[in-house]
């Protein structure tokens, strides 16, 4: 039999000479992608040019006042930039334009506001205070008179609302300060009126009289208090000389007690020297030195009574001078007491009088800062309002920005060549699909058919190839194909009522064999299971889309099981069913795919290969460990802990 896939293989595009013994340049190909290609380009290209060129103009703004030179830029004010735009794209200016422009030139009265709106754009520059203004038109001269007179119109706009808001403002200072003055001379009377009233001559606290009588009674009373401290002291150092014996006169006569001291010393060493030269005999009897010793015992009791007064008269003096003292410090005491409410009403007044005054000072002070403003505002300083700079404006602009017609007929060039490539592989697809023959397929081990037919008629059915059902159960051969759930259902719906049940049998755990020796006993529709004897005896449950196959042919399957060529029949159906289903490769669509599939749908669960034979029966040693391939890594699942249905059936149900 011819290999199948000679059959497929497609004549190079690029071959020189045509199957038909023409040129490559006469070849019905090279005429396919020559027509497209033209007809594609020539219809590419006249898109592209006949597109009108649009040309860009634009200007710049600066929103705020420019840096002084010796000073560094400050930061970006985007608040005010984003104002600034919406100024600019605001109605009443665009307005404004489009009337200056017809007034300018008769020629755009056709122009509408939403025609200029299209065609304006701002957009601010990125960390700066600049603002950018852009116009798209097809018009490159309409476009810098369409800008400049925008910008003119914003810049008298500006001019007018600076000189409004100077106006306002100024109006508005002048009634503020109209009115601060009342108030100013209202406080100025009430502070005034409250000095006379309450006798208040200073603005010093302390200079007035009654703070100042206060704090000359709390000074006396302090020096008072101070001398009063002395006297005692003076008294008790006067008292503790007399204690010890000390000489204490009073200080008028300390000159005279001190010369009979110093006289008292004279005689007493005069008469120690005759004695020591005479003896107290001699000096009694002798007639110069004999009242020595009585002028010395005279001498000593003066002194002693002149100490004596003089110690009377010191403490007396001191005691006196103490009691005076105290007696002071009593009446200035009394009287500071007396004059602590006047001084403390008079506080309470003062600090009122000191309230007003700072009424007053911020009236005052509101009041100046109020006139520099005005004056300010009236000599034109318009610098506190954000200033608007023509950085640059617009001019005519001799390139377009777009479209790039070189790059755009490329484009087309480059696709209506590819186009040409892809609408003959197109061609040669349809037209091979037409010629190829349907190839062989083996189900059920029937692996030859006549290629040039696909009538199941002409099967041989006098010599069907028997199925090896030990080669069906083992399912070893590595060529088994694992079928999706989607070609599963799409199988299912291509199928016929007899390999719809020999499907969903195949997909519910049953074997071929089984199901092609299933005998109507062993189905039974009310509880919806299918008993399966031989070798591994189990209980199938019916799927709801296989009992309603059942259902449709009154329980019975919809094959005779006693017919010898029920194989065949069934092979001839589920060939049938896998070329009808238009699925790539319909030779590999087997029992044993369908098989296959399902086992391996079961175990990827997770179920343990232990209990895989209590769903599809008896399987080889060597097939079950095969399929640990497809165990996940895992602890094996139970049966029931995993679903059984298959979801090709649950769809089709």
């Amino acid at each position: 039999m011819k290999n199948r896939a000679d059959t497929r293989t497609p004549r190079s595009f690029y071959s020189s000479v045509d199957p038909s013994g023409k040129p490559w340049y006469r070849s019905r190909r090279f005429s396919i992608f020559g027509t497209v290609f033209l007809i594609s380009a020539i219809i590419g290209l006249i898109y592209d040019y006949s597109r009108p060129a649009i040309y860009r103009s634009s200007a710049t703004l600066l929103t705020s006042a420019m840096t002084a030179i010796d000073r560094e830029s400050g930061d970006p004010d985007i608040q005010h930039v984003a104002i600034q735009r919406q100024i600019l794209l605001g109605h009443e200016l665009i307005a404004e334009t489009l009337a200056r422009l017809k007034a300018a030139d008769k020629s755009l009265l056709h122009l509408t506001l939403s025609d200029i709106q299209r065609l304006l754009h701002v957009e601010p520059v990125a960390d700066t205070n600049l603002v950018e203004i852009e116009a798209e038109d097809s018009d490159s001269k309409f476009l810098p008179i369409l800008i400049n007179t925008w910008i003119d119109v914003y810049l008298d706009a500006r001019n007018e609302e600076v000189k409004r808001l100077t106006s306002d403002t100024t109006r508005i200072l002048e009634d503020e300060l109209k009115g601060l003055s009342d108030k100013v001379d209202s406080a100025r009377t009430e502070l005034e009126t409250f000095r006379i009233t309450h006798d208040i001559s200073s603005t010093g606290r302390e200079e007035n009289v009654a703070l100042a009588r206060l704090k000359g009674l709390t000074d006396s009373l302090n020096k008072a208090n101070e001398d009063e401290v002395k006297a005692r002291a003076s008294v008790d150092a006067i008292k503790s000389a007399i204690s010890r014996g000390k000489t204490v006169v009073p200080n008028d006569e300390k000159g005279s007690v001190t010369e009979l001291q110093l006289r008292l010393q004279n005689l007493r060493e005069k008469l120690a020297d005759l004695d020591k030269r005479y003896t107290r005999d001699y000096i009694n009897l002798h007639p110069e030195f004999k009242f020595i010793p009585e002028q010395i015992k005279e001498l000593e009791t003066t002194i002693k009574s002149r100490h004596q007064e003089g110690r009377d008269v010191v403490l007396a003096d001191a005691e006196v001078i103490y009691a005076a003292a105290q007696q002071t410090v009593r009446e200035i005491r009394g009287q500071l007491n007396e004059h602590k409410h006047q001084a403390s009403a008079f506080t309470t007044k003062f600090a009122k009088h000191d309230a007003l005054k700072s009424d007053l000072e911020s009236l005052e002070k509101l009041y100046r800062e109020t006139q520099e403003r005005l004056v300010q505002v009236k000599t034109g300083q318009k610098e506190k309002y954000p200033q608007v700079t023509v950085i640059s404006r617009a001019y005519e602009s001799g390139n377009p920005v777009r479209p790039d017609y070189g790059r755009d007929a490329l484009i087309v060039i480059a696709g209506s060549f590819l186009l040409g490539l892809f609408s003959v592989w197109v061609f040669e697809y349809l037209t091979q699909k037409k010629e190829e023959q349907p190839s062989p397929i083996a189900v059920f081990g029937i692996r030859d058919y006549p290629p040039a037919s696909r009538e199941l008629a002409n099967y041989p059915q006098t010599e069907p190839i028997p199925l090896d059902h030990k080669a069906t159960n083992a399912l070893t051969s590595p060529s088994v194909r694992e079928l999706s759930s989607h070609q599963l259902r799409v199988l299912l719906n291509a199928s016929n009522l007899k390999a719809k049940q020999l499907i969903s049998l195949l997909l519910s755990g049953l074997s071929v064999d089984e199901a092609t020796a299933l005998q109507p006993g062993q189905i039974d529709l009310q509880a919806a299971t299918v008993s399966v004897p031989g070798k591994t005896p189990r209980i199938i449950s019916l799927s709801a889309g296989l009992k309603s196959l059942f259902e449709q042919s009154d329980g019975y399957p919809a094959w005779n099981p006693d017919d010898p060529g029920v194989r065949i029949d069934l092979s001839a159906a589920l060939v049938c069913a896998a070329v009808d289903s238009g699925l790539l490769d319909p030779q590999g669509i087997t029992a044993e795919a369908i098989r296959h599939s399902y086992i391996a749908y079961l175990v990827r669960q997770g179920l343990r290969l232990s209990d895989l034979e209590q769903i599809t029966g008896y399987l080889e040693p060597s097939v079950i460990s095969s399929y640990s391939a497809y165990s996940p890594p895992q602890q094996g699942r139970h049966i029931y802990e995993i679903e059984l249905l298959h979801p090709a059936l649950v769809t089709n149900a």
